[in-house]
């Protein structure tokens, strides 16, 4: 193949690449890998393929999102340059890729481990009830931010801990372990729609935000990242963790200076420029935050015990 041709073939492509979104669920990724590390050490290949499988139905989830807000996304202007809002990809071949997507997803799953097939299926079932038109999780106000929180903190972690594999975990300490994921994504949800605010008061999307205001929003989704926050001292007074995991805590908290900064800013002033202030931030130092975190877990489970 020529270099012309790789060039046209890549043009081509460039706007179903951009349609995933990938830069959205980067915590997302965060969530999958810190679950399968934190109960043991993960064969390779099943880690993998598993997340393979994990990204391509990610990815269907925030295509089949843009299919199904098309027109509240058309009138966002953080979101009308979106592939299918700007018209890139039309809402069909928006559809037919996602669901290509979630066809990959699963086969690749039953090749590997059919046992994980329930939870990928709830994964994507929450997720469609949250975007397609009935019943629409995101109109409802708690419950939006709340399907979200369950939907990027909890569910992620669920698959990557491949419970089948880990016989010793049950369910109920995976739910413990993942609060503060959970608490961390309902916040990052409440504050995507105080930036989607105006489009969805317009369009009659009846989010959190939209029926109780940003101010209570801003006020809700600060709650959440401290609830997020202190679980650790939660789980270190109840001896669910051990003393010297504190280390970690210290190590990241520069990390979250400049978000926290961000975050005043945008309780001083609840606009879509400090939204996207806010975002750019956790993107540049939360990702790295995270990534400390994930090799510090990894690391740990060579060292310490009793994680």
């Amino acid at each position: 193949m020529s270099v012309l041709s790789f060039l046209r073939v890549f043009l081509w492509f460039k706007p179903y690449l951009e349609v995933c979104r990938v830069e959205s669920w980067l915590s997302w990724v965060f969530g999958f890998g810190l679950g399968s590390v934190l109960f043991g050490p993960p064969s390779l290949f099943h880690a993998v393929s598993i997340f393979f499988a994990f990204s391509l139905a990610t990815a269907s989830v925030f295509v089949l999102n843009q299919y199904f807000d098309l027109e509240v996304d058309k009138r966002n202007k953080l979101k009308s340059n979106l592939p299918v809002a700007s018209g890139q990809i039309s809402s069909r071949h928006a559809l037919v890729f996602s669901l290509l997507l979630v066809f990959s997803c699963f086969a690749l799953v039953f090749m590997v481990d059919a046992y994980v097939w329930p939870s990928f299926l709830l994964y994507l079932v929450l997720w469609t009830s949250y975007s397609s038109s009935f019943p629409r999780l995101k109109t409802i106000p708690v419950v939006d931010f709340i399907a979200s929180g369950v939907g990027a903190g909890f569910f992620p972690f669920f698959i990557g801990s491949g419970v089948p594999e880990q016989p010793g975990i049950g369910t109920s300490v995976i739910m413990l372990t993942t609060i503060p994921l959970t608490l961390f994504h309902c916040g990052a949800h409440i504050i995507q729609t105080i930036g989607d605010y105006e489009a969805d008061r317009e369009t009659e999307v009846n989010t959190f935000v939209v029926k109780y205001g940003v101010k209570k929003g801003v006020t809700t989704a600060g709650l959440m990242f401290l609830s997020a926050s202190l679980s650790t001292f939660t789980y270190l007074f109840a001896g669910l963790v051990s003393l010297h995991h504190l280390t970690l805590f210290f190590i990241i908290i520069p990390f979250f200076v400049h978000p926290l900064l961000c975050f005043k800013n945008l309780y001083e002033n609840p606009c879509s420029s400090s939204v996207m202030s806010l975002q750019k931030s956790v993107r540049k130092y939360g990702i790295l935050a995270l990534l400390i975190t994930w090799v510090y877990v990894l690391m740990a489970k060579f060292v310490f015990t009793g994680l």
